[in-house]
């Protein structure tokens, strides 16, 4: 006996019949059926009877059943105890700069809090590359904007707060007290590169709004040439409250309407590491809205 027969056992039990289980474990089917087979002849025991096209149970194979799901579970705690014991050389997280610098105070305290855990940032240049991290494996978490996930989302998004979205201006700027699309397009502006997720969202924002083209003063994915750019009144931006109310030497300014994004992390569906579900705690407390 051993492990690969009792997840075969119980996936034929939960599938009805030996191509099903095969199937859902990716696992030929007469690789099954002579695992069976072999069991039911060393251990002298009938494990299933055909009913119609499904294979059901019969009382000993359900006793055997249920025996094989308690040692499968009991199993499954092992290594999940080891993960946690052995972790954690590492957390990866994926994410963006302006993204990145809303984690700070999250990172910080998971620090404090865990030592022993040596945190990695994957820099990403938008929320399309932080989830492509994240299904590849090169990080555990990804942080950022939550969009919407597919159907069958082989991801789970884990949505912490929502963030104010503002305009950053220089010193004298010549605008209203809250700016609209219509505003917005008349300035020279700071975008993110052409072809990335950001900027699509800005160049369609302002098409469906006000019509217009946003007209650039700089383009480059650099977060701190943005401020620069903003601080020498060559430029504007947009930005999230709590990260542009740390920005001296500029006008900030909402948006009419007001606009706000959902921000939270995304990981593969399925169990993750303590740290990173402490992580995952800390940011509904830590991150600022």
């Amino acid at each position: 006996m051993n492990v690969q027969q009792l997840t075969y056992l119980v996936a034929v039990a939960d599938a009805g019949s030996v191509s099903a289980a095969g199937r859902s474990l990716h696992v030929t089917q007469p690789v099954i059926s002579r695992s069976i087979r072999a069991f039911e002849r060393e251990h002298r025991i009938k494990l299933f009877w055909r009913s119609g096209r499904r294979l059901v149970p019969t009382e000993a194979g359900s006793a055997l059943i249920a025996s094989a799901r308690r040692a499968l579970a009991a199993i499954d705690a092992v290594s999940d105890t080891a993960r946690d014991l052995g972790e954690q050389a590492e957390l990866t997280i994926a994410t963006t700069p302006t993204n990145g610098s809303l984690l700070g105070p999250a990172l910080t305290e998971l620090g404090r809090k865990r030592p022993e855990i040596a945190v990695q940032v994957c820099r990403a240049s938008d929320t399309g590359e932080v989830r492509h991290f994240v299904e590849k494996g090169t990080a555990e978490l990804g942080f950022g904007d939550v969009l919407p996930l597919g159907a069958e989302p082989t991801l789970t998004v884990e949505a912490v707060t929502e963030v104010e979205v503002v305009f950053v201006s220089p010193v004298g700027s010549r605008l209203p007290g809250a700016v609209s699309w219509d505003d917005i397009v008349t300035q020279r502006l700071v975008l993110p590169p052409v072809g990335s997720g950001r900027r699509q969202l800005i160049d369609g924002t302002a098409a469906s709004t006000s019509g217009k083209t946003p007209r650039a003063a700089l383009v480059t994915d650099e977060r701190t040439s943005w401020v620069a750019t903003a601080q020498a009144g060559i430029g504007s931006f947009l930005s999230y409250r709590p990260v542009a109310d740390r920005i001296d030497d500029v006008e900030i300014r909402p948006l009419e309407p007001p606009s706000a994004v959902s921000i939270g992390f995304v990981h593969r569906t399925g169990p993750i590491s303590s740290a990173a579900t402490e992580l995952i705690s800390l940011g509904r407390s830590c991150i600022p809205a």
